[in-house]
């Protein structure tokens, strides 16, 4: 596997784990009041959606060489 494919494939797993986080920050704890929890979520909100168009433009900028 090459650098450029584990880096897609960690930018993968990356934007899904901050999806888990931000569900779980945001819906699961709803009941809490605590400020560095909404702020965790709403970070892992913006990284869940920033990272996937991060991801997309550096495997069009390497090109689908992926050996």
């Amino acid at each position: 596997m090459s650098l450029r494919a584990f880096h897609i494939l960690f930018i993968s797993f990356v934007s899904l784990f901050c999806l888990g986080v931000a569900v779980w920050a945001l819906y699961m704890e709803r009941d809490s009041l605590d400020l560095a929890v909404k702020i965790l979520g709403y970070s892992c909100a913006l990284a869940a959606l920033c990272l996937p168009l991060y991801g997309y433009r550096f495997y069009k900028k390497s090109g689908s060489d992926f050996n």
